[in-house]
């Protein structure tokens, strides 16, 4: 009784352990698709911030065109008022640079808005490529953290694995199929210890018999709740010795 609910027990442990190995192998590539994930939204982030800082430059050149060109349209009406013989000629001329010069105001609060808008926008870049160069040194270092580790952690699954296997000699021939079928339905959870007279996978107390069956046989015993193999836990093997 002894010897099987040990061994058991330690075939237990190596199923956990595998999936345990299986699960840090699976991690990796998945972080890194998500630290991946997440660099691309930050470049994409980034070249938005650069062509939106890019039209704003284009904007306020546009705005000083605009200044400049009215203040030719100015320039070439004073030049009018000079030659013009009619009073109400001259007053419309001078309701024009009137208008124009106002507009020109307007265009350069307008340009002062912009300009203070573009230091911030080249600042705020600044800042977004600096964490970017940061944040891509750090995926790069974690696709080479996983890489390495991986080798010896592909290694050691391989080791337990084999292991599993030779531990595995201990189920009868004519209980294996079951045993399959449950290693491959709950994995490392197809077996549970049994303490204080409870399944420790579904916490069910066991019947009478299934305990009675695992204190005196060696053959396999099974939860009857959730269909997990049984053994008797450190405690209880202890309760009955």
């Amino acid at each position: 009784m002894s010897a099987t609910a040990t061994n058991l027990r330690e075939l237990h442990e190596l199923h956990s352990r595998a999936k345990a190995l299986r699960d840090r192998l699976a991690s990796g590539p998945k972080t890194i698709a998500a630290r991946t994930a997440t660099l691309a939204a930050r470049r994409a982030a980034v070249e938005a911030a650069r062509k939106a800082l890019q039209d704003a430059k284009v904007k306020a050149k546009t705005k000083e065109h605009q200044v400049q060109a009215l203040q030719s349209k100015i320039d070439d009406h004073k030049v009018r008022l000079n030659t013009v013989k009619k009073n109400e000629e001259y007053k419309a001329i001078q309701n024009q640079i009137a208008n124009e010069k106002n507009a020109i105001t307007k265009l350069e609060d307008e340009q002062l808005e912009g300009m203070t808008a573009i230091e911030t926008m080249t600042a705020e870049l600044a800042k977004l490529e600096r964490e970017l160069e940061t944040f891509a040194a750090e995926v790069q270092k974690l696709e080479s953290d996983v890489a390495s580790q991986s080798e010896g952690q592909k290694a050691q699954l391989a080791k337990l694995e084999a292991a599993i296997v030779e531990a595995e000699d201990i189920i009868p021939e004519d209980e294996r199929e079951r045993y399959r079928r449950t290693v491959k339905q709950r994995g490392a959870d197809a077996l549970a210890a049994v303490e204080g007279q409870a399944c420790t996978g579904c916490f069910v107390t066991v019947t009478a018999q299934a305990l009675n069956d695992l204190i005196n046989r060696h053959g396999l015993t099974w939860c009857k709740t959730c269909g997990r193999v049984l053994y008797l836990g450190e405690d209880e093997m202890g309760s009955h010795r």
